[in-house]
């Protein structure tokens, strides 16, 4: 079904989204800004989840798909490789959905179509399942700008909030992207694991609605010494739309480039 007319209160709600995300996006600093405090936290955070990073992570599990009035249940592959390399592999009874995602370029499959997004979503297509590689890519980035927002509660535990953007300085031809690279990130206040990272989703500038996306993760076991995230939540518009459940996680399996092909 096609909508040809939007109803004023649909549009309203339309252009308060866009207002916001470009009030949001318009306080972007342009210039890297590496606060000392949340640099330590993400480094606090990936020490917690290993002492040595495995060169490569492969993981299976259940999922449920929530959308509309559908149920559905499949599984999930989630892959990584390096601190920029991701797969993520969701098969239903009826198609499969992939998004890779590799140095900045990306593809998604639907069934037999294969799309390459706009840059806007690429710059938040790497898979944040495995929040390890995400968080260190951060970290290593000179060009990620990393800003403490503070302690806070969320669900009634204690938190650190850091802000984090691709501020692209090394690269001034696609620095108009920086504002659609923000994330937010929660870290346990104790044990520092990531408990949540949310960002919006958003394919270009002007009316291009924004969808929030929210991922939280609890059940961390230790694997080989590295901790992953055994359950993991995905929201889309602050609706729960996927459950996943991990059941087996493989490091060091032997991955190479050639398996995050883009082109």
């Amino acid at each position: 079904m096609r909508i040809t007319r939007l109803g004023p209160l649909f549009a309203f709600a339309l252009l308060l989204s866009v207002t916001i995300v470009e009030a949001q996006q318009s306080s972007v600093s342009a210039t890297p800004i590496r606060d000392a405090t949340a640099v330590a936290l993400l480094q606090q955070s990936a020490a917690a989840m290993a002492t040595t990073a495995p060169s490569d992570s492969a993981a299976t599990g259940s999922l449920t798909i929530v959308e509309g009035s559908t149920n559905e249940t499949g599984t999930i592959a989630i892959q990584t490789h390096g601190t920029a390399e991701t797969a993520e592999t969701i098969t239903l009874p009826d198609e499969q959905r992939v998004v890779i995602y590799n140095n900045g370029e990306a593809k998604e499959v639907n069934g037999s179509n294969s799309v390459i997004p706009t840059l806007q979503l690429i710059v938040v297509d790497q898979c944040p399942d495995f929040p390890l590689p995400l968080l260190s890519a951060f970290i290593n980035n000179p060009d990620e700008s990393i800003r403490y927002v503070g302690q806070e509660t969320l669900q009634g535990a204690s938190v650190q909030h850091i802000e984090v953007w691709n501020t692209f300085a090394s690269k001034p031809r696609i620095q108009k992207l920086a504002p659609f690279s923000v994330r937010e990130i929660w870290l346990d206040a104790t044990s520092y694991l990531p408990v949540k990272v949310a960002y919006s989703r958003r394919a270009g500038g002007g009316a291009y609605p924004a969808i929030p996306v929210a991922i939280t993760f609890s059940s961390y076991k230790n694997v080989s010494g590295v901790l992953y995230p055994f359950q993991i939540n995905k929201a889309y518009n602050g609706t729960l739309w996927e459950t996943i459940a991990i059941q087996s996680v493989a490091f060091n399996t032997g991955l190479t480039d050639s398996d995050f092909q883009v082109q």
